[in-house]
């Protein structure tokens, strides 16, 4: 079981970004260290660590199916993936850039399932809790979807 070490603080940065006013940890002894650790996530005693004055959107859900899972209800979970994509979005720039050895499409697909799997078990360890079919749903959408997600982008 995991816990995180507080509630989200952050500003709204008008339109859809929210950026952390201090850090976000989740830890988690069954995180999947060395599929994470490949592609440049840091994780130290099991805990992930999200930076202060980190950007996010909280959650991409769609806003027509906010009255379902809003992101609310998931954010800090969110939170948490979001850095976790995004460093594979910045390996895999690396490498497309030679900065790195040429991309391992098995160390992306094992990275993208330790984020969501982290993904899916920070859900469950949400306080307030969040209902099973909340979890259900959001995680299969970012295991279905999520590879669109990990492409990279010019502003990471």
């Amino acid at each position: 079981m995991g816990k995180f070490n507080n509630k989200i603080e952050a500003e709204f940065d008008p339109p859809r970004k929210w950026i952390l006013s201090r850090a976000l940890t989740y830890t988690n002894p069954d995180i999947d260290e060395d599929a994470l650790e490949r592609v440049g996530v840091k994780v130290k005693g099991s805990r992930i660590t999200v930076k202060r004055d980190f950007v996010t959107d909280l959650a991409s859900v769609p806003r027509m199916c906010w009255a379902f899972i809003a992101p609310w209800d998931v954010a800090r979970a969110a939170i948490i993936h979001d850095l976790l994509y995004k460093r594979i979005r910045q390996y895999r720039a690396e490498c497309s850039k030679g900065l790195k050895n040429s991309e391992d499409p098995k160390v992306i697909s094992e990275a993208k399932k330790a984020s969501d799997d982290v993904f899916h078990m920070a859900m469950k360890d949400a306080e307030p809790s969040v209902a099973g079919w909340k979890i259900a749903a959001a995680y299969y959408s970012v295991r279905m979807f999520g590879r669109w997600s990990i492409i990279p982008r010019e502003e990471d």
